[in-house]
């Protein structure tokens, strides 16, 4: 997230844990935060910390906003996994959802060389 993001995503944090700042300053933890969460997304983070509200009383640590934000994301589509969708379809006649989207993406044959 930038910093700007993370100034949002902490304003909204506060509707459900008044106490987030604990006697910090905000500007200073706000920068902190976003050093610290630079590599989640901020809609991760919103969806994570909605999921942290329904079972915390108190406010969570940026761990557990991490560990909650990471499963909110989307999984990470490997090389493997695309080579695995073309073989599927090139050898059994299966198309899978993977491959399809590749195919929508028209994912150039030079690419498909390259995995292989």
């Amino acid at each position: 997230m930038t910093y700007e993001e993370t100034a949002r995503f902490l304003n909204g944090a506060l509707n459900y844990w008044p106490t987030l700042f604990r006697g910090n300053d905000p500007e200073a933890m706000t920068q902190a935060w976003a050093v610290a969460l630079a590599d989640i997304p901020y809609a991760a983070c919103a969806r994570g910390v909605v999921k942290l509200a329904q079972t915390m009383k108190f406010p969570p640590s940026i761990a557990e906003i991490c560990a909650a934000a990471k499963e909110c994301m989307p999984a990470q589509v490997t090389q493997l996994d695309k080579l695995l969708a073309i073989t599927c379809h090139e050898e059994l006649g299966l198309d899978t959802p993977l491959y399809r989207q590749m195919q929508a993406e028209r994912l150039p044959d030079s690419d498909i060389k390259k995995l292989r």
